[in-house]
């Protein structure tokens, strides 16, 4: 299957299993964080209040339209009712997390996160494909041992639908050689950079959410691993830790 078609029909079927378990974990912390509105209407778009509701939009916008709808009709009444909207956007929210929480139990998948035993390549594949698939904007992969059958298994598929970077080690020159011919034929080029400073394992999507994975990405399957999303309220620190070391790190 091309890349552009893996994309379209990533985009037709919606979130997967991964997915929707790091929208639920959003939707929580969201509902647990939701700033004071106070007594009057704040209209200042860079303030706490005005902030979290842009936020909780886009994430019930994720969750289906009827959420979408019914976060837009609270909105409309924010002014007139400003302080009492603050509690029906978090029951909102609530609504859809259960909804959400309902459909992963449904599903067999109700723990956030997932272990992989021996030779489950297969299941660790389709599950990491299906996060990186579901990328707006970039995915951000760290592994000192990143090789080019990795790139080519995990990223190939992307095309030129976002962009790409990787922070790796040992592999690097190999890696180098894929992203070249990645470039030539879709005309965007990954960036590539080398540390010896890496340890972690990460896929970084969208700047914003962050899975840790307990090997290396080209030996999942073949060893014991695991793919665990961090919670929102630490991603934002683990993040800033390895964006500090791409800016250190040596371009290939």
């Amino acid at each position: 299957m091309s890349s552009s078609l893996e994309r379209l029909q990533k985009q037709v079927l919606g979130d997967g299993p991964a997915e929707k378990q790091v929208l639920l974990l959003k939707l929580l912390h969201e509902f647990e964080s939701a700033p004071h509105f106070g007594a009057k209407y704040i209209a200042d778009a860079d303030s706490a209040p005005q902030r979290w509701i842009a936020r909780i939009g886009a994430l019930l916008a994720r969750v289906g339209i009827g959420h979408q709808i019914q976060f837009r009709s609270t909105k409309g009444i924010a002014v007139q009712y400003w302080s009492a909207t603050r509690e029906m956007f978090r029951q909102h929210l609530l609504a859809a997390a259960e909804e959400i929480r309902l459909s992963l139990e449904l599903d067999g998948h109700e723990e956030i996160g997932k272990v992989y035993d021996l030779q489950q390549q297969y299941d660790f594949l389709r599950d990491l494909k299906e996060i990186i698939l579901g990328a707006q904007t970039e995915v951000f992969v760290v592994d000192p041992y990143f090789d080019g059958q990795a790139f080519e298994t995990f990223l190939g598929p992307l095309g030129s639908g976002c962009a790409i970077r990787i922070l790796c080690n040992k592999c690097s020159n190999d890696v180098a050689g894929h992203v070249s011919a990645f470039a030539a034929q879709h005309n965007t080029s990954p960036e590539l950079r080398s540390s010896r400073d890496l340890h972690d394992r990460l896929i970084i999507i969208d700047g914003s959410d962050c899975w840790i994975i307990g090997g290396s990405i080209k030996d999942a399957g073949k060893k014991p691993t695991y793919l665990v999303p961090l919670q929102p309220s630490i991603a934002p620190t683990k993040i800033g830790i390895y964006e500090a070391l791409w800016q250190g790190a040596v371009s290939v």
